[in-house]
């Protein structure tokens, strides 16, 4: 990591390729999205910068959004979904560069993606209709793959149809979720490569203190209740956002308990690893969100020598 930012910092010529090259893996690779919004959030935060950040996110959003057209996606979803992927991470780079904290982008990273799921639901009629029709298709796709392997011929089985409807009724809050999860990688990897390039830590401490503060946790709460209480889609949508959120303050909880408490690294590991497989992802997310909610009240890393 450290020699591919000196690498892509050394010249313009380098940083331009690295702008397109990455963009291009970020479609590739499963967990590669991040990839050009790091370099973008690395211009933005300034230091050795042989391209200009604006310049950058207009080469690595183009590319994402030619890449998507010529895949056969419609102009407006590869337009959307390269706006997504680059953009802010410009913003929050230079909200960074001009002094603002890790706590300040992620809590108007939240808010940001928050803003999105109410701009959903408000100009889609059935915003869950959207994702049906990739849902039936991948749903299809997987009862042909076990018809092949079972040899038992093939066929919709009638729970299908609700599993299709329960999934879509949730992609929205899952999506963007994923795109907040995105979003803040792209900051931390750039924040971590401008410390190096500057040979000092400067996204250890800022993540070991990352919190979402009380004003999102009373949101939380309110949401929570509509969700339960009123079976309303866009809070059940915004429930999800704010789960991702307390999941990662729980994760910088984590983190500053290792430092702080000399808790084992291998813990840290594990944690990771079980947060990433499919049978323990949603455990090992609850007990994150609860660990980082209860930090917004009852501030765990003050007992703790970060």
């Amino acid at each position: 990591m450290q020699g591919l930012a000196v690498w892509l910092t050394a010249s313009r010529t380098r940083a331009l390729i690295g702008a397109a090259g990455l963009a291009f893996l970020a479609l590739l690779l499963p967990f590669g999205p991040w990839l050009p919004g790091a370099l973008i959030a690395l211009l933005a935060l300034g230091g050795s910068r042989p391209l200009e950040d604006w310049v950058a996110t207009l080469v690595a959003g183009a590319t994402i959004g030619g890449w998507l057209l010529l895949a056969g996606a419609g102009p407006v979803p590869a337009l959307l979904v390269a706006l997504v992927l680059v953009v802010p991470a410009l913003l929050l780079g230079r909200l960074l560069a001009r002094g603002g904290s890790l706590n300040l982008a992620f809590q108007l990273a939240t808010l940001a993606a928050l803003l999105g799921l109410v701009g959903v639901h408000v100009v889609l009629a059935d915003p869950p209709g959207v994702w049906r029709p990739f849902l039936e298709r991948l749903a299809a796709e997987l009862d042909q793959v076990a018809a092949v392997m079972s040899n038992v011929g093939s066929g919709r089985r009638p729970q299908d149809a609700n599993l299709v409807e329960a999934s879509a009724a949730q992609m929205w809050g899952v999506v963007t979720w994923l795109l907040l999860l995105n979003t803040m990688v792209t900051v931390f990897v750039g924040l971590y490569w401008s410390g190096v390039l500057a040979r000092s830590a400067r996204l250890g401490p800022a993540f070991r203190a990352l919190a979402a503060g009380k004003t999102l946790a009373v949101m939380a709460v309110a949401v929570t209740g509509l969700s339960l209480v009123f079976h309303w889609s866009l809070a059940a949508d915004a429930a999800w956002v704010f789960l991702g959120a307390f999941v990662l303050q729980g994760l910088a909880v984590l983190h500053a308990a290792r430092a702080g408490m000399g808790v084992s690294g291998a813990w840290l590991g594990v944690t990771y690893v079980l947060l990433f497989l499919p049978f323990t992802t949603l455990f090992v997310q609850g007990v994150l969100a609860a660990v980082g909610f209860v930090d917004n009240w009852f501030p765990l890393r003050a007992r703790m020598k970060v």
